[in-house]
């Protein structure tokens, strides 16, 4: 069994969270938009939070200009209706589905709050860092995490990251959902150096 770490396929649109948006709807103290911790907000979640889509760097252009069913930020991941539709049933005990909208259409942020640390999969033996706190190498142990896991967060990666288990990665593939890749170094925050990589 391989552990993944979840990467944006960059042929496709990313998505941004307007700062009005959070204060708006989740009040003016509220950092949903830049702050990644393990924070549930489905209670405090009246309405769907607006989304913009369009390239992850001002000015790039996209292989492929649409919106992906899935996409990583800030530690979550969004759902398009597609995705959630495969994927609601595995993922619903990893975390909350958050209704977003955007221009043209519906769909989720799922917000994972299945922790590593939580449950004593942090392996510390091969998990290091550099003299800045920077991650030079991660390890999870995958049997320590509850059964079912598909995906989770971890402290030790300032929760940034969202990682998952073959199962999902498989679940993913075999439906054929688009805008993201997996790659097995945990601790690598870019992913493969380009799109035939993926």
């Amino acid at each position: 069994m391989t552990l993944q770490r979840i990467h944006n396929d960059d042929r496709y649109f990313f998505y941004a969270i307007p700062i009005d948006e959070v204060m708006e709807k989740l009040g003016e103290n509220c950092t949903f938009h830049m702050n990644s911790a393990p924070i549930a907000y489905s209670e405090s979640w009246k309405e769907p939070l607006f989304l913009d889509f369009g390239p992850a760097m001002e000015g790039d252009k996209c292989e492929f200009e649409e919106i992906p069913d899935l996409c990583v930020n800030i530690g979550r991941l969004f759902l398009s209706e597609r995705a959630y539709s495969q994927l609601h049933e595995d993922l619903k005990q990893d975390g909350e589905f958050l209704p977003v909208v955007y221009e043209g259409g519906t769909g989720y942020i799922f917000n994972p709050l299945t922790i590593a640390e939580d449950h004593d999969a942090l392996d510390q033996s091969v998990t290091t860092a550099d003299e800045f706190g920077e991650l030079q190498n991660l390890g999870i142990l995958e049997d320590k995490l509850p059964e079912s896991t598909m995906v989770f967060k971890c402290k030790a990666d300032f929760y940034h990251g969202v990682f998952c288990t073959d199962a999902f990665k498989r679940a993913v593939e075999d439906a054929g959902l688009t805008g993201i890749y997996f790659h097995p170094d945990l601790s690598n925050i870019f992913g493969a150096t380009s799109p035939a990589a993926h």
